[in-house]
């Protein structure tokens, strides 16, 4: 149980420290938590040096093997000063077929990536045009499709359905306006 905590945390390490840079949630208090469907809507908030520092994020976790060849694929989605970013949390040694990486709609394909960091488990985030148009597509499309080899080998064919996702955004938004996280439009 301790790997999927580390996983998870190890996907966005200043979202996953405490105030002396500890791999650990410390000591966040959570403020809003909803789930719909697959996707988690949160905000939470500590003190950090006399101020009140708040943040809200749209997670998707998915522990797709468990013990003892253990893998997990997740996401997560934060305001950000010029916009949104949209972060996978892949795995080291994972290895996606040139089109594995996909959102689907209608068994169509309406947006896929074939960058290299998304393709092998390296960095893979998306910010400013790019989080906007796989947003855009989140927002359109029927489910993520997900083809790849994962670290151990094993062949892996994983489906995020994207039925939900609308109604996650849409409170995702409310909650980061709500604390003045999001980008001011101008």
């Amino acid at each position: 149980m301790r790997w999927i905590a580390l996983i998870f945390l190890s996907a966005l390490p200043a979202f996953a420290q405490d105030l002396q840079g500890n791999d650990t949630a410390g000591n966040w208090r959570v403020t809003h938590h909803e789930i719909f469907g697959i996707w988690n809507s949160i905000c939470d908030e500590r003190d950090e040096n006399d101020a009140l520092v708040q943040r809200c994020y749209l997670r998707r976790a998915e522990v797709f093997s468990s013990r003892p060849k253990f893998a997990a694929q997740f996401m997560f989605i934060t305001p950000e000063p010029d916009g949104f970013k949209i972060e996978f949390g892949i795995e080291a040694g994972t290895f996606f077929n040139p089109s594995g990486f996909r959102i689907e709609k209608e068994q169509d394909v309406i947006w896929r990536t074939r960058r290299p960091g998304c393709l092998t488990g390296l960095s893979c985030t998306f910010e400013e045009h790019r989080a906007d148009g796989l947003l855009e597509a989140m927002l359109n499309g029927d489910a993520y499709r997900f083809e790849f080899r994962d670290r151990h080998g094993q062949s892996q064919d994983l489906t995020w359905p994207l039925d939900e996702f609308g109604a996650a955004w849409a409170d995702f938004n409310t909650q980061s306006q709500q604390r003045n996280l999001l980008a001011k439009q101008e």
